[in-house]
C-alpha cells in the first residue's frame, strides 16, 4: 500500500538532514536520498496505458495502487502489466474517492477526458491525461477553468517536448546555425489507426459501434488526435502560435464508415515570415523527418543525427550534428525515454508545487491549430488564429 505524499517543506527538511523515514519508495541505493512515494490510480488500462505503466514502474518513488476500466479484459490486461495486486474499479468516480490515490492517469478516448479530468481535480488529485485535451475548444476552456480553480495541475501528454531528439533539434535552431528560421516541413506518413482491440464508440443516431478514432465525436478529428504532437513542436520551435492557417484534407483512401480524415496538408504562417507545412497521410510508407530551413542553412532530423546543410556563404557545407540516444516514440523496443522524463518532471512539480513544462496553454494551442485547419478546409479559405475563441 502506498503512502501519502508529504509537503515540500517536510521533503526539504528530510533531504537536508538525510533522515530516514518509513514513507519512502523501495529499491533505492543505500546512499541515495529517498523520495516520498507518489501513488497512482489509472483510469483506462487498455492500449495507451501499456506505454505508461512500464514508465511508472521504472521510477522507484512511484507506485500504481489502483486501476479502473469498464472492460474486464482490458482491466485484466492492465493488472498483468502492473504486475501486482491493486484495488480495481469499474466506475472511475470510485477510484477518485480512494484516499490512497495521489495522482490520476487518464488513458481513455478523447471524448471521455473532460469529465474525468475535471472530476479528478475536484477530488483533489494531480492529473496526467493523454492528449489531446478534448474533442472541442469549449471543452478545453472548461477544463482550463477547472484547473485554474484547483490547487492541483494537469499534464497533457505532449511528450515529444521531453524527447532528446526534439529538444536538441530546438537547441540547434536556437544556436543560430541556420540563422532565422523561415520554413518548416514536417511530414507524417503512416498506416491506419490501431485496430487490434480498440474501444468502440456507439454512434448515437444509429446505435452502431465503431473504432473511436474513426468517429469525429469521439476523437475530435485526426489532426487533433495525431498531429497535435507536431503542431505543438512547431509552436515550441518558433516560440509562437500561427497567425494564419490554410488547409485541405479529407478521406481519400479508406472507404469505410469512418468520418475522420486520412490525409491533410496544413500551411501555417507565423509572425516574422516564418512558414510551415505539416502533411499527414495515413495510407503510405512511413516517414517522419522534420526539416527546418533558415537564412544560412537547413536542419534535417534524421534517425541518429541532425543533418546541417549550409546555404549562401556556407553553401556546400554539411555536418552531422549529434543526437543523444534514446528509446524513441512508439518503436516498441523499451520504455520511451520521453515518457520517463515526463513522469520525472511530473513528480518534481508535485514535490515543489510548480507547474509542468507541458500545461493547459500548450495543449489547447495544439488542438486549436487542428480545428482551425478543419475550419479552413470547410471554407476553402485561409483562417486567422482568433477565429476560434
Amino acid at each position: 500500500m502506498g503512502d501519502k505524499v508529504i509537503s515540500r517543506r517536510d521533503f526539504v527538511k528530510i533531504a537536508a538532514v538525510g533522515v530516514a523515514a518509513a514513507q519512502f519508495a523501495p529499491h533505492l541505493l543505500a546512499n541515495e536520498i529517498k523520495k516520498p512515494l507518489l501513488r497512482w490510480g489509472i483510469i483506462g488500462t487498455g492500449h495507451r496505458a501499456r506505454r505508461h505503466i512500464p514508465a511508472i514502474k521504472m521510477l522507484s518513488y512511484m507506485d500504481v495502487v489502483a486501476a479502473c476500466d469498464t472492460d474486464n479484459s482490458r482491466l485484466k490486461l492492465g493488472l498483468e502489466r502492473i504486475g501486482k495486486t491493486v484495488r480495481t474499479y469499474t466506475d472511475y468516480r470510485k477510484l477518485l474517492a480512494d484516499p490512497e490515490v495521489d495522482a490520476v492517469l487518464v488513458c481513455t478516448p478523447n471524448c471521455l477526458h473532460p469529465d474525468m479530468v475535471m472530476d479528478a481535480l475536484k477530488a483533489g488529485k494531480y492529473v496526467m491525461s493523454e492528449k489531446p485535451m478534448a474533442v472541442s475548444f469549449d471543452e478545453c476552456k472548461a477544463m482550463k477553468q477547472a484547473e485554474e480553480a484547483s490547487s492541483k495541475f494537469v499534464l497533457y501528454t505532449l511528450q515529444l517536448r521531453y524527447s532528446y531528439r526534439y529538444r536538441e533539434l530546438k537547441k540547434y535552431v536556437d544556436s543560430g546555425i541556420i540563422g532565422k528560421p523561415q520554413y518548416i516541413f514536417l511530414p507524417e506518413y503512416r498506416g491506419d489507426w490501431y485496430t487490434g482491440d480498440p474501444w468502440l464508440y456507439t454512434i448515437p443516431e444509429t446505435g452502431e459501434k465503431i473504432n473511436w478514432r474513426y468517429w469525429y465525436a469521439a476523437s475530435g478529428g485526426s489532426l487533433s488526435e495525431k498531429m497535435c504532437h507536431y503542431f505543438d513542436i512547431i509552436n515550441w520551435i518558433v516560440g509562437d502560435t500561427p497567425e494564419k492557417i490554410l488547409c485541405n484534407g479529407g478521406i481519400n483512401h479508406y472507404k469505410d464508415k469512418r468520418n475522420t480524415w486520412d490525409h491533410a496538408s496544413v500551411h501555417l504562417e507565423y509572425a516574422g515570415d516564418v512558414k510551415a507545412l505539416v502533411s499527414l497521410c495515413m495510407y503510405g510508407p512511413e516517414r517522419l523527418d522534420p526539416q527546418i530551413i533558415g537564412e544560412k542553412g537547413s536542419l534535417h532530423l534524421m534517425d541518429d543525427y541532425v543533418l546541417f546543410q549550409g546555404t549562401g556563404a556556407a553553401k556546400g557545407k554539411t555536418e552531422k550534428l549529434p543526437l543523444t540516444k534514446e528509446v524513441g516514440h512508439g518503436n516498441g523496443k523499451g520504455v520511451e525515454t520521453a515518457v520517463i522524463r515526463m513522469y520525472e518532471e511530473f513528480y518534481n512539480c508535485v514535490q515543489n508545487n510548480c507547474r509542468p513544462f507541458i500545461g493547459v496553454g500548450q495543449a489547447m494551442a495544439a488542438s486549436k491549430v487542428a480545428w482551425l485547419a478543419e475550419l479552413s478546409a470547410e471554407r476553402n479559405a485561409q483562417v486567422l488564429w482568433d477565429e476560434i475563441q
